[in-house]
C-alpha cells in the first residue's frame, strides 16, 4: 500500500468554508483574483476549523514503475496532528495521536508502531493540516489557473519535506476544496478527491487511539 505522506495535506484542506471567509469568497466569484487575495481567503476560511470526516477516493500514479492505484475509504482528521485513515481494499489504516503512529495491514495481519514522534517538523501533510491558516507562512504559493468558477494554487514548502509540491484546486465560490494533487521528489503523484466531507464533525480523541487486533505482529522500526 502506498501512503500519502502528508495528508493534510489531509484534508482540513476539503472543508466547506466557514463564514469569516464569505465575504472574501463572493469577491472573488465576481472575477480574477491576486494569489495574495486568496492566501489571505483561504486562510481565512479555514482558521476555525478544527476537524474533519470524509470519504475519500486516492489515486497513486508511480513514474518509474507506470502504474496507477485507485483506493477509497474513510477519514478523520483532528486538530493537532491526529488522523486515522481505513482504506477498503486492500484493509488497511494509518492511525495518529500526534504522538505515536499505527499502520495496519490486515492482509499480513501486521502492525508498524513508531513511538515518540515528537511535535517539531513533521510531513508535509501535518504542516499543511495544521497550517492552513498560515498558509504564506508555511508555503510558497502560486496562482497556476484560473476560471470562472475554481482557482488552483501551487504550494511548494518552506521547509524541509518529503514532498516538493502541493496543487490545490479550490472553488471560487466559498474556496471548498474540489482536487489535491501532491508530487514527490521523484515526480510520483498522489491525487485525493472528498465527498461527503463533516467540517468540525464531532470526532473523539479515542478515534486516533488505535486497538492492535488479536494475534497481530507488532513491528517497532529502529532509529527513527
Amino acid at each position: 500500500m502506498r501512503w500519502l505522506p502528508l495528508l493534510v495535506l489531509t484534508p482540513l484542506l476539503a472543508l466547506t468554508p466557514v463564514s469569516s471567509a464569505a465575504q472574501a469568497g463572493d469577491a472573488a466569484a465576481a472575477g480574477s483574483n491576486s494569489v495574495e487575495t486568496v492566501v489571505a481567503a483561504v486562510e481565512a476560511t479555514y482558521k476555525e476549523v478544527t476537524s474533519i470526516s470524509a470519504d475519500f477516493t486516492q489515486t497513486t500514479r508511480n513514474v518509474m514503475m507506470g502504474d496507477e492505484i485507485v483506493q477509497k475509504g474513510k477519514v478523520q482528521i483532528k486538530r493537532p496532528r491526529k488522523m486515522r485513515w481505513e482504506f477498503n481494499e486492500p484493509r488497511s489504516s494509518f492511525v495518529t495521536n500526534g504522538k505515536t503512529m499505527w499502520v495496519y495491514t490486515a492482509t499480513d495481519n501486521q502492525v508498524l508502531v513508531t513511538e515518540e514522534l515528537g511535535s517539531g517538523g513533521g510531513d508535509g501533510m501535518t504542516q499543511l493540516l495544521d497550517g492552513l491558516d498560515k498558509l504564506g507562512e508555511h508555503f510558497d504559493v502560486k496562482l497556476t489557473d484560473e476560471t470562472a468558477t475554481e482557482v488552483t494554487l501551487e504550494l511548494s514548502p518552506k521547509a524541509q519535506s518529503n514532498f516538493k509540491v502541493l496543487r490545490l484546486t479550490l472553488a471560487k465560490d466559498g474556496y471548498s476544496l474540489q482536487q489535491v494533487v501532491m508530487v514527490d521528489p521523484f515526480d510520483n503523484t498522489t491525487e485525493l478527491a472528498f465527498e461527503g466531507v463533516a467540517l468540525n464533525a464531532e470526532v473523539p480523541d479515542s478515534a486516533f487511539d488505535f486497538q492492535i487486533p488479536a494475534g497481530a505482529t507488532v513491528v517497532k522500526p529502529s532509529g527513527i
